[in-house]
C-alpha cells in the first residue's frame, strides 16, 4: 500500500469542479485521488462506507490518466464509487454477505466498461446491504452517526455526502437510491427503467432492478448519466438503441417556468408533519418562482401499489437466491430468510396481479404527465431515523420503481435534528434528460431558501486499509 498524505482541507470537489481544473491542468488525477484517499484514511474508520479500496491501486489508475497526452474522454480522471453488487474484473464483488467474501468475478459489468471507458478512476466498492435487500449494512450517516443512511445504496450515497469521492454508483429495487440520497443530503438519480444496462449487476427483481447515481449536483450526474446510458444486447430489458447523442444531455434553464404536479400519494398519512410542512413550502416557493403547481389525486387503485412492488421482489430474491437459502448457511441472515420464505409463498396470481398492475399504473401516469412536466412528491417520511437496525421506509421511491419513470432527489433543507431534508421530482418515460433539467432549475431556487445540510462530520480516528 502507498502511504497516505496529511489529509487535505480543501472543500471536496465536484466532478465538474474537477474535471475543469483537469483540462486546465491545475490539477493532476494523482492529485484528485490522493484527497480521495486521503478523505477516506481519514473518515471511513466511522462513517464505513467502503467495502473495498486498495490505495496503490487506485494511484496506479489515476497515474495512468495523467500519462494520457489526450485526456478527451468525458470522466477523464475523475474518482467514482461502486456498488458491492456490480461486478469489477480487479475487485472483489461480495454482493454484502459473508456467502461471498472474497469473490472475485471474471468481467466487469457494463457500467463498469463505459467508466472506464470514459476515462473513470475507480476507487473502490462502496457498502451495500445483504444481497442488496437484507439485513442492513454497517454504514452510518455521515451528517449523524447514530441514523440510518438509507438502504443498499448507503456506502455510495454516504461517501459522497462525506466528501470522499464525487460519484458514486448504486442500484434501486425498491428505493434504495432515492431514500439514501435523501437521508444523506446528496443528488440521487434512478434513471427510467431500461435505460440503464444491468449486465454484470446483481439480480434481485428483473421487474424492478435498476442502476442509479450519486452526485453532489445535477450537473455532475448528467455528466454521469450521459456515459452511461446506451444499448446493451446482455440486458434484455435495456430498450434504447445506440448511444444517444451526449449534446442531449446538456442542462439548460425550461424556455418556460414549469407545469408541475404536486402528488402526495395514498400514504401521505405516513410522512412526518416536519415532512408535510417543508414539502408544501416547497411547492410555494416554486409557484412564487413562476412555476405553476396543481396538486393531482391518485385513484384508489394506487393504494395497493406497495403490495404489488413487495410481491415482485420477493418473488425475485425467492428466485434468484433460492439455492444459497437451502444451504440452510447462518450467514444467511434471519431477515433475508423471512423475505426469501414470503416470495416462495406467493401464488403465480399474485404475481400476475403485481405485472398487471404495474401496466395499469403506467398507463394512468402517462396521461398525468401528458398534462405536467413532473411529478413533486415526498422522497421519503421525513428525515434518516435514529438507528442503525433498519434502513427506513420506501413506500415513496416504490411507486416510481414498479412503474420504471425517472426520478431524482434534491437535498434542500435541515430537519429541526439537524438531518437533511430532500423532495422527489419524477419525470416522463423515457425523458429523462428533460427530468435533469427540472430537476436543476428546481434544485437552483431550493438551495437558497431552503439550503441544503452540510456534512460537518469529524472523525475521531483513521480507517486502516
Amino acid at each position: 500500500m502507498l502511504p497516505l498524505s496529511r489529509v487535505s482541507t480543501a472543500v471536496p470537489l465536484t466532478a465538474t469542479e474537477g474535471k475543469q481544473a483537469l483540462r486546465q491542468r491545475s490539477l493532476t488525477a494523482q492529485t484528485w485521488a490522493q484527497q480521495c484517499l486521503d478523505r477516506i484514511q481519514k473518515q471511513d474508520a466511522q462513517i464505513q462506507a467502503w467495502e473495498y479500496c486498495n490505495p496503490e491501486q487506485v494511484m496506479q489508475r489515476a497515474i495512468a490518466r495523467d500519462q494520457d497526452p489526450h485526456p478527451s474522454a468525458p470522466l477523464w480522471g475523475v474518482p467514482v464509487g461502486i456498488k458491492d453488487i456490480i461486478a469489477t474484473a480487479d475487485m472483489p464483488t461480495q454482493w454484502g454477505t459473508p456467502l461471498y467474501a472474497g469473490q472475485y468475478l471474471d468481467y466487469d459489468a457494463t457500467v463498469v466498461e463505459r467508466l472506464r471507458a470514459a476515462g473513470a478512476v475507480l476507487l473502490g466498492k462502496t457498502v451495500t446491504t445483504e444481497y442488496a435487500s437484507g439485513s442492513p449494512a454497517r454504514t452510518r450517516n455521515p451528517h449523524n452517526l447514530e441514523h440510518t443512511p438509507g438502504a443498499s445504496s448507503s456506502g455510495s450515497a454516504a461517501a459522497v455526502a462525506a466528501g470522499m469521492v464525487p460519484l458514486a454508483i448504486g442500484s434501486q429495487t425498491m428505493g434504495s437510491v432515492i431514500r439514501p440520497a435523501a437521508y444523506c443530503g446528496v443528488f440521487g438519480y434512478k434513471p427510467t427503467f431500461g435505460l440503464v444496462s444491468r449486465f454484470g449487476v446483481l439480480q434481485v427483481s428483473r421487474d424492478l432492478d435498476h442502476v442509479g447515481m450519486f452526485a453532489r449536483s445535477v450537473v455532475d450526474l448528467t455528466l454521469l448519466a450521459s456515459v452511461l446510458v446506451g444499448a446493451d444486447t446482455r440486458d434484455a430489458d435495456t430498450w434504447v438503441t445506440g448511444h444517444p447523442d451526449p449534446s442531449a444531455w446538456n442542462l439548460s434553464p425550461p424556455s418556460n417556468p414549469p407545469k408541475l404536479a404536486l402528488i402526495r400519494g395514498p400514504f401521505w398519512h405516513l410522512v412526518e408533519p416536519e415532512g408535510q410542512g417543508h414539502l408544501l413550502q416547497v411547492a410555494q416557493k416554486l409557484e412564487a418562482a413562476g412555476a405553476t403547481i396543481a396538486e393531482v389525486q391518485l385513484t384508489a387503485d394506487f393504494d395497493n401499489y406497495f403490495t404489488h412492488v413487495e410481491t415482485l421482489a420477493y418473488a425475485g430474491l425467492a428466485v434468484n437466491y433460492g439455492a444459497d437459502y437451502e444451504r440452510g448457511d447462518d450467514r444467511f441472515s434471519p431477515k433475508l430468510r423471512h423475505l426469501v420464505e414470503r416470495g416462495r409463498s406467493l401464488s403465480p396470481l399474485a404475481y400476475g396481479n403485481a405485472r398487471h398492475a404495474s401496466q395499469s399504473y403506467c398507463q394512468h401516469l402517462a396521461k398525468i404527465l401528458s398534462q405536467y412536466d413532473g411529478i413533486l412528491t415526498p422522497a421519503t417520511t421525513g428525515t434518516a431515523p435514529e438507528g442503525l437496525a433498519q434502513t427506513g421506509n420506501p413506500i415513496f421511491c416504490a411507486l416510481w420503481t414498479l412503474t420504471g419513470l425517472p426520478a431524482v432527489s434534491i437535498p434542500c433543507g435541515v430537519g429541526a435534528n439537524g438531518l437533511p431534508l430532500a423532495v422527489q421530482l419524477v419525470g416522463d418515460r423515457g425523458q429523462d434528460p428533460a427530468l435533469l433539467k427540472l430537476a436543476d432549475w428546481v434544485a437552483a431556487l431550493l438551495c437558497s431558501s431552503f439550503p441544503p445540510a452540510e456534512c460537518s462530520f469529524q472523525p475521531t480516528q483513521k480507517a486502516k486499509f
